[in-house]
Order: structure tokens, then C-alpha cells, then sequence
């Protein structure tokens, strides 16, 4: 039996789409690996989100023709961000890859091995299973690559998304995890597709939360909030990237609201939930950045008390508005400012 490989990285939206490649590739009579020297086929799903990621993944595929060299037969296949990066040539850079799969088309793999697409889903045994209720995106943050490399906004119908969640054994998960890049603003009702998720993990007794990112803190709407409260199956956890702690910075990263504003959604959600859980992300060293500006973030997380802070130095993506600002600060001052941000955060984030 011919063997394959999938090496996975950044999102969970990525490990979404692994799982649905390895699909493809069990329906057309492949085993799954841990050991990419037996693989026949070896598969790279990568991230550009962050310098650091893309590098990462740039090494691998590269390091990959060691094993097409010892084993000639093997094929290697690229997927995921890297395939659609503004700006970059992989057919001349990766000479060695076999084939290209740009996000979420499974149905090209299927066709380079010459099998009908498959709606069988290969779901990693652990804690979540992912469940994709959306892809692209439609805010164009300044920093931010996704709408170049994933595509606009598109939902998921309800139906089949309820379909899906149907044949998962639920028994074997804690968490029901739902990914979109703003599942806020997921066509045509978020607060009524939690409803409808929710009343069929009450109909079975299902042993299992719902959990969803990423929230863009603009669209978190009453109704949202509410519902949220109202269910007993769906986490009081807010995953919601503030960014910065900057009203300067945040409309030049093009995030449509002020400091403030989420200050106040904060205050209201743990008006109705307490205990309830809020998650952000913060960049550092975004271009032009001063140090008060900074100590706006540091302070404002010094003020929320997060419950989780996912921290990153200012990266340039290509084709993005954040990345052909003037004044990019040095690596020095964005890797200075890192150190310090994780030291508050140890200091003062609410386990």
C-alpha cells in the first residue's frame, strides 16, 4: 500500500484543510505516515502569515528534495498560502514540486491522482475538531495577507455545515471548534448558527463545547453576545484581537474602532458572564510605532487583564498597505519591544 505525508503549518484553519487533503488521499487508497522516508507522497500545507512561518515552511520544501533524491518516485506537493503569495514565483523557486494546491481546493489533488473528489474527512484524534464555517476575508487590515492569499468572504451554507458536524463522533472530542477568519460576520446569522449547533449537541447529550475563532471585535454584535450567554453549550470565551492598544495605530491598521470601543465590549460581555474568558492578539513594532504608543499596548493589557495574549513583532507581508509604510522600525526595537510585552503579559494575564 503506497504511504503519505503531510507536514502542517501555522492555523487551525490549515489543520482544517490537512484533514480534508488526507481524505483525498486515503479515498484514493493511501495510508497515512509518520515517517516522510516511507511516503510515497509527501504534502506541505504552509503558512505566510508571519515571516517566521513562511521561512520555516520555505526550508522544508526545499530540504524535501533530499527525499525525492534517495527515492525518485516520491511526489512532493505543495498547498496553503504559499501557493497564492502576491509576488512569488513557486514554480521556479520549488522546481521539485510535483504539484501547486492553492487554499481549500481539494478537488485539484483529486484530480492529480486521478480519483473522484471525497467528502471523507480524516480528523486528527485530540482535543478539537475543526469544523470550517468560512474562508477568506473581506476587512484588509493593513498588516494582514489572508484576503491576498485566501480569497474574499464566503460562508458556508448552515445546512451543510450542520451536515458535516453530524458525522463527527462528538463522543471523542471535548471541544467543537468552528473557524473563520471573522466568524462574526459569518452569511447569514452567527448568533442563529450557534443556536442550531447548539440544540443539536442538547438533542444527543453530547459531551462536547462549542468554541469558535476569530471574532473581529467590530462585528461582536448584542445579538452575538446574547446568545453566547443564553447557551449552555457554547463557551463563554472570546477570542478577539485588539491588535494594539493605540487608537493612532489601530486606524492606520485599518481596524474600524478605538480603543475605547472594545474597552467597552469587554466591560459588556463580562457584565453578562463574569467568568467569561477574552483572548486577544497583539502586534508590536508596527511601522512608526513610538514608545508611548507602545506603552498604550503594555498599558491597556496592564487594564483588561486578558485571560490569553498572542503576541508578534510587526512582519511584512508583501502587496499589504502596513508593509510599503514609511518609518519600518528595526528588527532590534521589534524584537526589544517582544521581550517586554511578554513580560507584562506573564505579570498580569488572568489564567
Amino acid at each position: 500500500m503506497p504511504f503519505f505525508y503531510i507536514k502542517t503549518y501555522g492555523c487551525q484553519m490549515n489543520v482544517a484543510d490537512s484533514e480534508k487533503l488526507a481524505g483525498v488521499l486515503q479515498t484514493a487508497g493511501y495510508q497515512a505516515t509518520e515517517d516522510p522516508w516511507q511516503a510515497n507522497i509527501i504534502l506541505i500545507n504552509t503558512c505566510v502569515v508571519r515571516q517566521t512561518a513562511e521561512d520555516k515552511a520555505a526550508w522544508y520544501i526545499t530540504s524535501a528534495k533530499g527525499y525525492k533524491n534517495e527515492r525518485p518516485g516520491t511526489k512532493i506537493i505543495l498547498c496553503g498560502c504559499f501557493v497564492s503569495e502576491p509576488g512569488r514565483d513557486v514554480r521556479k523557486q520549488f522546481p521539485h514540486v510535483d504539484l501547486f494546491l492553492e487554499p481549500n481546493q481539494p478537488e485539484k489533488l483529486a484530480e492529480f491522482l486521478g480519483t473522484p473528489n471525497s467528502e471523507l474527512r480524516t480528523r486528527n484524534l485530540g482535543r478539537s475538531a475543526w469544523v470550517t464555517i468560512m474562508r477568506g476575508c473581506d476587512n484588509f487590515c493593513s498588516y494582514c495577507i489572508v484576503p491576498y492569499v485566501r480569497g474574499r468572504e464566503h460562508s458556508r451554507p448552515i445546512g451543510e455545515i450542520l451536515a458535516e458536524i453530524k458525522q463527527i463522533d462528538l463522543n471523542k472530542y471535548e471541544e467543537l471548534f468552528l473557524l473563520g477568519q471573522n466568524v462574526n460576520s459569518y452569511q447569514p446569522n452567527f448568533a442563529d448558527l450557534l443556536r442550531q449547533i447548539n440544540a443539536h449537541i442538547a438533542r444527543y447529550s453530547l459531551p462536547v463545547t462549542v468554541k469558535f475563532m476569530t471574532s473581529h471585535p467590530r462585528d461582536m454584535s448584542d445579538e452575538i453576545i446574547n446568545t453566547i450567554c443564553e447557551l449552555p453549550h457554547v463557551a463563554k470565551e472570546f477570542y478577539m484581537p485588539i491588535q494594539h492598544g493605540d487608537d493612532e495605530i489601530l486606524k492606520s491598521m485599518n481596524r474600524g474602532y478605538t480603543v475605547d470601543y472594545y474597552r467597552q465590549l469587554v466591560k459588556k460581555i463580562r457584565l453578562k458572564m463574569p467568568a467569561a474568558k477574552i483572548l486577544t492578539d497583539m502586534i508590536v513594532g508596527y511601522p512608526g510605532e513610538t514608545e508611548i504608543q507602545f506603552q498604550n499596548t503594555l498599558n491597556l493589557i496592564k487594564e483588561i487583564k486578558f485571560n490569553e495574549v498572542r503576541m508578534a513583532a510587526f512582519s511584512p507581508r508583501p502587496q499589504t498597505a502596513a508593509a510599503k509604510l514609511p518609518n519600518q522600525l528595526p528588527d532590534d526595537i521589534k524584537q526589544a519591544r517582544l521581550q517586554q510585552i511578554i513580560q507584562v503579559v506573564r505579570q498580569v494575564v488572568k489564567c
